[in-house]
């Protein structure tokens, strides 16, 4: 039950929506960590760890995915079943702030996450092409190799939609539409982001689609762009 309250905390994050809990306490992140830890149910903080990092990549509070991972660093003894998606998330993050701060420690993380998961590629091409791709295109766009960065970008939407990850080939599009927009292709970026926004409409995403509709309003114009890239 605990759990499912983690997970629900993750999914209002998203959807911004709570139909169904009438009547229902819904305890907090702060409350379901003290229970875990009174109660010394590992796994529950394992689910808040990973709710409240799920919810803070895609809100794309980089910076706080990082500060959630250095209180809960990742077992040297035992794998478990999200890690992948954590360094996938940890990957994506640390390579956009290696762009904007251009310090090397998140280039270095960037690098460790792109290879574990093109690892998993090599495993599960299904699972793990798409990702793997993201990450690349990532990294490129970072060490300011474009021309391949726009290409994997594409080929990583692709991936996505042939392997039905509708919230992935969503991202895709999103950071493709970022990259476009912070390269002078105002119309192809804004294009990009309303595709992303239908993805993650179809996705139930709606705090998501609510947040790049009011981006897309603010900032989308030659003008305003170049001095507000994000």
């Amino acid at each position: 039950l605990y759990a499912t309250m983690s997970v629900f905390h993750a999914c209002m994050s998203l959807t911004g929506e709570s139909t169904g809990t009438e009547g229902v306490k819904i305890k907090s992140y702060k409350e379901l960590d003290q229970i875990g830890k009174k109660n010394k149910i590992g796994f529950l903080g394992y689910h808040n760890f990973i709710s409240k990092l799920f919810s803070a990549f895609w809100s794309r509070d980089y910076i706080e995915v990082f500060e959630l991972s250095e209180n809960y660093p990742p077992s040297k003894n035992r794998r478990k079943i999200f890690d992948d998606t954590r360094f996938f998330f940890e990957g994506i993050a640390s390579l956009c702030l290696a762009r904007q701060t251009h310090k090397p420690k998140w280039k270095t993380i960037g690098l460790l996450a792109m290879n574990r998961i093109r690892k998993m590629e090599s495993i599960s091409k299904w699972n793990y092409e798409n990702k793997s791709m993201l990450l690349q295109a990532e990294y490129c766009y970072m060490d300011g190799q474009l021309e391949l960065a726009e290409a994997l970008y594409k080929a990583s939407i692709e991936s996505a939609r042939q392997h039905s990850f509708i919230h992935e080939e969503a991202l895709a599009s999103e950071l493709y539409g970022f990259y476009c927009l912070e390269n002078n292709m105002v119309g192809e970026g804004s294009r990009q982001l309303r595709i992303a926004i239908e993805k993650y409409k179809q996705w139930g995403a709606c705090r998501k689609v609510d947040d790049l509709k009011f981006f897309i309003d603010i900032h989308c114009s030659t003008s305003m762009w170049a001095q507000n890239k994000c």
